[in-house]
């Protein structure tokens, strides 16, 4: 952060004393030599967008000084595939199905390729199998404690809780599996106790899902 936090004075200090027509092309250059050093020491990401004078997408060359040539830099990749090797590890093992079933949707539709995810998406990472709320919430024995997606959400802020916002939720998914409203008295002390209204026969299921937005 402080490196970038001093960018802008960099960029005074790399074009002093240049002619001024020949300033916009050292600053160019200048931006594009920090933006490949900050990608090879890990703190910036080889996806982004870049915006010069405010132009979403220009190139470095375009600028007009003293500019800003800015990049956005993208880590949905390296937030999305952490999170979901997070979850299928922590996921129940036995016949493998629930640990396939984990997948990403943006808008509302399945994102399969992470580096294709827009900056300020909202990313939602769920598991559409119709055991799979209680698997998270422990109404069923399994192999593996409870809370799946509450443990993957705060190990995904341990690590990137500094550029996002992740929260565990309840949604609907189109076509997902009705409830037949028939109850059984959970294991776990989270467990639910009775049927209450969204738990009703005839009521769509919601599924545990992990939300994840970038800070603005």
């Amino acid at each position: 952060m402080a490196r970038l936090q001093t960018f802008a004075r960099d960029l005074e200090l790399a074009t002093a004393g240049i002619a001024p027509e020949n300033v916009a092309r050292e600053l160019a250059e200048f931006a594009k030599a920090e933006l490949a050093d900050a990608i090879a020491r890990g703190e910036g990401s080889p996806l982004y967008d870049r915006y010069v004078n405010g132009v979403l997408g220009a190139p470095e060359s375009a600028v007009v000084p003293p500019g800003p040539i800015l990049y956005d830099f993208i880590w949905w990749q390296e937030i999305v595939t952490f999170a979901l090797q997070y979850l299928v590890e922590r996921s129940p093992v036995r016949s493998g199905r629930y640990k396939r079933s984990w997948f990403v949707m943006v808008d509302g539709r399945p994102a399969p390729d992470p580096a294709s995810i827009p900056l300020n998406a909202e990313v939602v990472i769920t598991n559409d199998q119709p055991y799979s709320r209680k698997i998270d919430v422990g109404h069923m024995k399994m192999s593996v404690p409870p809370l799946i997606v509450e443990d993957a959400r705060q190990a995904v802020m341990r690590l990137f809780g500094n550029m996002l916002t992740a929260r565990r939720m309840l949604i609907e998914l189109p076509g997902g599996y009705v409830l037949k409203g028939r109850f059984r008295k959970g294991i776990s002390s989270r467990a639910r106790k009775g049927l209450r209204k969204d738990t009703q026969a005839g009521q769509p299921m919601t599924y545990p899902a992990l939300v994840l937005a970038m800070r603005t």
